[in-house]
């Protein structure tokens, strides 16, 4: 029987070579855009297969074309249960496969993820050693034709699949999952897995070492020390106000210019805060063909009712992770990167509305334990936080005010002064520096972001009462939620500035106004040179002469400087091209 399902496997092995061309021609695209058999054959169809040889109650089987968008290198993993949480991380048996399909190589190897590639080879090193198994199958082979050059490294045993002899095939089957049996008797703690059953010695040192996690307050201080040991660049302002907004609200829009490292301060933010980067952070590229929230939520099978898809990108799962009583207290993460290349409306929707009613999103109704452990519905707990990136070009969607209005926007941009400091030193960029270094803090940021406080500050409502009037005049005034959200802001940057140089009333106000208020104007320069102007004068004081003049020269003179640099440039736009929104300008 096993040599007819290797026969049977080879067969759908042949068949998917056909479908090589459109494979590479896809690549980088959506999944979607995939030829259906070809996904139907490395998802289902060879997982089926390998089933006779790694019982489902041992194993788990998977096979993927890309998370979002099609990888270059597919893949099927078989991991033991016990053993490893997912192909990221442990030890774990892969077929992968070469970008156009007609060369595949079965492997022992182990999770990259996080680990530079010289720990990938002092680890393959370390587990051919502890191991300790010679065979004509199991090879030191570490130059496979596939394109990710870390899957290359990281194969303990590999050997090029012979679809011509099913003999050889089968050979190569038994003597792999006997390797990986012989792994898992194993009782050597990996540093990296902590508790988990694994091999390798102690002497090799690897990220996220700790185990157990002291907890201690968190702190912005710290917080700006580690992502600057990073080499990112960014001013300690930019930090605080990402932070304090997450603590105000945990959805936060990163709105600016491409390449001005938006999508590296959440990566290198939420690193430092988290323990475990495979349980409690997802990075997700939107693809331009969502169109509905199967790509986050998954769908039930219509085929089968009692089964249900989650998505690859395992955004349901780190949901269902978060929101798991014994996580409680730790802090989630879900990136999702260049957000606007679809409408968000289509496939944030239940996301949206779930951030005001607090309800549970539906998911399906055939939840039986026994089968599945996909739960009827899913909630937004307060210990995930949500952080989007937005470009905006041809290829990008406006956001709908509705969005805007759930979120606190912050827009990234570089200044000349900048810039030159930047080419003047350029170094090399290390985000895994700040990996799990304020792990210790994660309890008290989500212990902090629960805190639902405001400060009444009476200055502070005179002037939103004072922008909401001339808002209004162009139908983009806020309302209580906004109003609510932007005095959590303040009490949180009061409160959480453990900074020698504090912000200051003022400039924490002027943050609340460009990140709540502004990112609403958008229209044609007859409907907002007025309120531009209105606007612009509530930046200064009452004497100051720079209100009578919108000048990049009088910025600097304002009481809320990033509002008035904001409303200069959106008023500059507006008359160079009769249009202009907060996104673009």
């Amino acid at each position: 029987m096993s040599n007819k399902t290797i026969v049977e496997i080879n067969a759908l092995l042949i068949e998917l070579r056909k479908h090589g061309d459109n494979f590479q021609s896809n690549i980088g695209k959506g999944v979607s855009s995939l030829n259906s058999d070809c996904k139907r054959i490395l998802r289902t169809d060879i997982p089926l297969k390998l089933v006779e040889f790694f019982p489902e109650d041992t194993y788990k089987i998977k096979g993927s074309v890309g998370q979002g968008r099609v990888t270059k290198t597919p893949w099927i993993t078989i991991i033991d249960k016990n053993v490893a949480r997912s192909a990221k991380h442990g030890v774990y048996l892969v077929m992968l496969f070469s970008k156009d399909l007609k060369k595949v190589y079965f492997s022992l190897a182990q999770g990259v993820t996080d680990l530079k590639n010289d720990i990938i080879a002092a680890r393959r090193e370390a587990f051919r050693k502890e191991l300790n198994l010679e065979s004509a199958i199991l090879k030191h082979f570490n130059d496979q034709d596939i394109e990710n050059q870390n899957y290359k490294e990281s194969a303990i045993y590999s050997n090029e699949w012979n679809c011509n002899d099913p003999d050889y095939c089968e050979r190569l089957i038994t003597e792999l999952k006997n390797a990986y049996k012989k792994y898992v008797s194993k009782e050597i703690n990996d540093p990296e897995d902590g508790n988990k059953t694994v091999i390798i010695p102690k002497t090799i040192n690897t990220p996220n070492s700790s185990s157990t996690t002291k907890n201690k307050p968190f702190s912005i201080s710290e917080m700006i020390n580690l992502i600057n040991s990073t080499g990112l660049i960014y001013s300690s302002s930019l930090i605080k106000r990402f932070a304090f907004s997450l603590l105000s609200k945990p959805f936060v829009i990163l709105s600016g210019l491409a390449g001005s490292g938006k999508t590296q301060l959440a990566l290198a933010f939420a690193g430092a805060l988290v323990e475990d980067r495979e349980k409690q952070m997802k990075v997700v590229s939107v693809g331009a063909d969502w169109t509905n929230r199967e790509p986050l939520l998954g769908y039930p099978n219509a085929l089968d009712k009692t089964e249900y898809v989650r998505p690859e990108n395992g955004v349901l799962d780190l949901l269902i992770e978060a929101n798991k009583t014994e996580n409680s207290s730790k802090p989630f993460f879900l990136i999702l990167d260049e957000m606007n290349m679809s409408y968000v409306e289509r496939y944030f929707a239940d996301f949206l509305s779930v951030m005001e009613s607090h309800e549970d999103m539906p998911l399906w109704n055939g939840y039986d334990p026994q089968k599945d452990d996909t739960p009827k519905s899913v909630s937004l707990p307060e210990n995930l936080f949500i952080i989007g990136t937005i470009n905006v070009d041809e290829t990008t969607y406006m956001f709908s005010p509705k969005v805007l209005d759930r979120a606190n926007v912050i827009e990234f941009k570089i200044s000349e002064e900048e810039m030159t400091s930047f080419l003047s030193k350029i170094q090399k960029i290390d985000r895994n520096a700040a990996n799990s270094k304020a792990a210790d803090m994660g309890e008290d940021f989500v212990k902090l972001a629960k805190v639902k406080d405001f400060i009444l500050d009476k200055d502070a409502a005179n002037t939103l009462n004072k922008f909401f009037k001339e808002l209004k005049n162009v139908n983009a005034e806020f309302g209580y939620r906004s109003a609510t959200e932007i005095f959590r802001f303040i009490c949180q940057a009061q409160k959480n500035d453990d900074t020698d140089e504090k912000l200051s009333n003022d400039d924490i106000l002027d943050s609340a106004i460009v990140q709540k208020l502004l990112p609403k104007l958008h229209g044609s320069r007859k409907k907002l040179d007025p309120v531009l102007k209105k606007l612009w004068s509530l930046c200064f004081t009452d004497k100051d002469n720079a209100t009578n003049t919108i000048t990049s020269d009088c910025v600097d003179k304002a009481i809320y400087k990033e509002s008035a640099d904001k409303i200069q440039r959106m008023y500059e736009a507006a008359n160079a091209n009769g249009f202009t929104s907060f996104a673009e300008a």
